[in-house]
């Protein structure tokens, strides 16, 4: 919404449509308002879709179509064949599964009508040019799979969604619906249909790396020894906290208060029937390495959403463990049962900031103060209600993954 009304103060757009979840209380006048669902569609979702294809339709030669991406657009907006409901299952599956979001997104452009580049061709077809201002959230900032690429014209449709699906074991989950389409999709390989002299520019407007050197200079400016460790954090959450943190407690040793920032995106592989998010359960895993430490670590989504739950994130320190072990709860246990959310609202450490109007994938920010030197209290929170006591500063650090493996690059 806040790249919308950055748009509105710059140009007069004839007409417009604003998906989001949560409808602003003054709309842009003349704009076609939807509430949908993230991350998994809904009806809102469809009725999105619809109305884009709507305005699409009214374009001519010489218009000028204005697409305002954002992460979580694969799920609020969509116009597909599949049925509402088998589009829901195979997402929650998918979401499930662990696969990367590149491998994800594979998927849903094989069942989508605006997905893959196809909205940028169905405008371009009639002589429209197409501008995509683009917030990534993705490791790499790929144009074709954030949002699933609508404005991306050479990007992928789903060709490999099967091939996909079958490596990982997930073709017979999908429903036949889905199963008929990916098929289709997988014979179609190649095959474009020809475009219109409109052209369709991409420009990345923001995106992680921005956002851990904007942690970074204010680390700096409150007094610590700072540093990115990487962007591009992927893998299992569980392990990549581990990472993080033993990477980042290594980190300049001479330094006697450090801030090791790390962003990207870890995922899942949900096996319990708990609640949570790759954030929360990426702060659980880390905890034990924390313990007596004059530490704290913070790990949340910038859109303010993690996983299947309200929170953004949670937060850790060097008293989490002992705080756990004297209420009975058993971080491995909730761990096991991809419960982090209920262990961390136990403690009262959950990080609820609400929707925050942008998404520039996760941060994960490490605090801490070397033992034996005067600033121990500031990196100790004050009680256990979860909130941290004014630590003035951010630690960072970060780690990248193949497959379920996780490794850290530094910068």
């Amino acid at each position: 919404m806040r790249m919308s009304k950055g748009a509105l103060r710059l140009l007069r757009p004839d007409s417009g449509l604003l998906v989001a979840q949560e409808i602003p209380s003054s709309p842009p006048g003349g704009f076609e308002v939807v509430r949908a669902s993230h991350p998994l569609p809904d009806q809102g979702s469809l009725q999105a879709g619809e109305a884009a294809m709507r305005l699409i339709d009214r374009l001519g030669p010489g218009d000028l179509l204005l697409v305002l991406l954002s992460g979580g657009a694969s799920a609020l907006f969509e116009a597909s064949p599949v049925p509402l409901d088998d589009l829901r299952t195979a997402t929650v599956e998918l979401l499930r599964s662990g696969l990367a979001i590149r491998d994800v997104n594979e998927v849903r452009k094989g069942l989508s009508e605006v997905k893959g580049g196809r909205l940028a061709e169905r405008a371009s077809a009639r002589g429209a040019t197409v501008v995509g201002l683009i917030l990534s959230d993705i490791v790499g900032n790929p144009i074709d799979d954030i949002g699933s690429g609508p404005t991306a014209l050479h990007s992928s449709r789903g060709e490999r969604a099967k091939s996909i699906l079958e490596r990982h074991r997930l073709w017979d989950s999908m429903p036949a619906t889905v199963q008929r389409l990916l098929r289709s999709a997988a014979e179609a390989h190649g095959v474009r249909s020809s475009l219109a002299s409109g052209a369709v520019y991409n420009v990345i407007v923001a995106d992680n790396g921005r956002a851990c050197e904007a942690a970074r200079q204010e680390a700096e400016r409150r007094g610590y020894a700072s540093h990115i460790l990487t962007t591009p954090m992927e893998g299992e959450a569980r392990q990549a906290g581990r990472v993080v943190v033993s990477q980042a407690l290594r980190w300049n040793p001479a330094a006697r208060s450090v801030a090791v920032i790390a962003g990207g995106e870890t995922t899942v592989t949900v096996h319990g029937g708990g609640r949570g998010g790759r954030n929360q359960e990426l702060a659980l895993s880390a905890a034990e390495l924390l313990e007596g430490r004059p530490a704290v670590l913070l790990a949340c989504g910038t859109d303010g959403a993690d996983g299947n739950t309200e929170a953004a994130g949670a937060i850790v320190d060097g008293r989490t463990m002992a705080r756990a072990s004297a209420l009975g709860l058993n971080p491995e246990e909730f761990l096991d049962n991809n419960d982090s959310y209920s262990f961390f609202g136990a403690l009262h450490d959950l990080v609820v900031t609400g929707p925050t109007g942008t998404n520039v994938a996760d941060l994960v920010l490490f605090l801490a103060h070397r033992p034996g030197r005067d600033r121990r209290e500031r990196l100790s929170r004050s009680s256990g209600r979860g909130r941290a006591s004014p630590l003035g500063s951010s630690r960072s650090d970060s780690a990248h993954s193949e497959g379920h493996g996780v490794s850290v690059h530094s910068h």
